[in-house]
């Protein structure tokens, strides 16, 4: 259902979103030109509709739609496209949601969407998120990467945002619905690059529900927009719009995620990379972007760690707080969430013995980060 608005102002954001052609950076950039406003919180569907209507730099067709659209909408070409999306928002969770509204990181972009189609919540739109991206061919390791990484962040309160593609994505979905299911304050989002009345790929359509569910699909095309290739790297400067950063799993070097990398560049987001082994190339993508400047990170704590400054900006009452943990403590403080977890299974994934792992322990609980309670350690209140 539409966030508070009558029919005539739904109407015609449907109607400014639906005309085609490649009008949106172009009426974006004309309304900013001509306000001299700094930001798209006050600009209206009724404002871009008439800007279109009377400036000769646009084509007379779209000039033409965009006067039907003010005047007359229910005479536009594409009227019926119209009323299905008028009766999709009518469904329980279903939002449409313009500009106007969207959060400030994506209002911010180049080129934001005009619109986003919404199942599920649309406040997690507003909540601090993290980026998960990598290839779709993944490494067992890569896999526990996308899927350890995003269940442990969740816990930190971070909203995890991917494609729902094969690979990297799918595990990072899957993670942070666990934690989730768990009663992490964290969720995950999905940016699809089709329109919302479909699922692709179809295997994932499952857990496209428990998305919904638990946070949220999104997608910038018409319902009917079949997954073309061509959305799939716009698509991606939405994942890294929403998000405060962008953590690469795997990658090759023509991996679409280097698209991703690239736009969080761009929009002034934090990039981090996970290295890997040279002799796999799925790792050459990740490699490249820390030669480029990319935080290296090797576990949840060193991301939250990179996030502090856009965390702090983000939420000024710091409602995650990022803590100092010496070097050789991290890689085992950084499997140990809000959920307990036994001292068995942390030296298992940590590779130690009991008696490595007991020092470690006991130096972390010496330092007033983890405590124990029944069923194991978990981090300090």
């Amino acid at each position: 259902m539409p966030l508070h608005k009558t029919s005539e102002q739904l109407t015609q954001e449907l109607a400014l979103w639906l005309i085609p052609g490649n009008n949106q950076r172009r009426v974006i950039k004309s309304y900013l030109a001509t306000t001299g406003l700094p930001d798209l919180s006050l600009v209206t569907a009724e404002i871009l509709l008439e800007l279109l209507a009377r400036n000769p730099a646009f084509s007379e067709k779209t000039r033409s739609l965009a006067s039907l659209a003010l005047h007359n909408p229910w005479q536009l070409p594409f009227a019926d496209l119209l009323k299905k999306h008028l009766l999709w928002a009518e469904e329980d969770n279903h939002w449409l949601i313009f500009l106007s509204e969207l959060p400030n990181l994506l209002q911010q972009l180049a080129d934001p969407p005009l619109l986003l189609c919404v199942v599920g919540q649309p406040e997690q739109l507003h909540a601090p998120s993290l980026a998960i991206v990598g290839s779709r061919k993944l490494s067992p390791e890569g896999q526990h990467h996308a899927a350890s990484w995003s269940y442990q962040l969740a816990w930190q309160g971070l909203n995890i945002v991917s494609g729902l593609a094969r690979g990297v994505d799918s595990h990072a979905h899957k993670g942070a619905l666990r934690a989730v299911t768990e009663g992490a304050s964290g969720s995950t989002c999905a940016v699809l690059a089709h329109g919302l009345d479909t699922v692709y790929p179809p295997e994932h359509k499952a857990m496209a529900a428990n998305i919904s569910e638990a946070g949220a699909l999104i997608s910038e095309y018409p319902l009917g927009t079949p997954p073309m290739p061509r959305y799939f790297p716009a698509r991606n400067r939405i994942v890294t719009g929403l998000s405060l950063g962008v953590v690469v799993v795997e990658a090759t070097l023509r991996s679409g995620s280097l698209v991703s990398a690239r736009h969080a560049m761009e929009q002034g987001r934090e990039v981090m990379a996970i290295p890997g082994s040279i002799r796999y190339r799925h790792n050459e993508g990740c490699h490249q972007l820390i030669r480029q400047g990319a935080a290296l990170v090797t576990c949840p704590e060193e991301v939250l760690n990179e996030l502090s400054v856009p965390l702090k900006s983000f939420l000024p009452d710091e409602n995650i707080i990022t803590v100092q943990v010496p070097e050789h403590l991290q890689s085992i403080y950084c499997l140990v969430s809000d959920l307990p977890i036994s001292a068995d299974e942390l030296l298992a994934r940590c590779g130690l013995t009991a008696e490595q792992g007991a020092v470690l322990l006991l130096e972390l609980e010496l330092e007033g980060l983890i405590m124990q309670k029944p069923g194991g350690w978990c981090k300090s209140a």
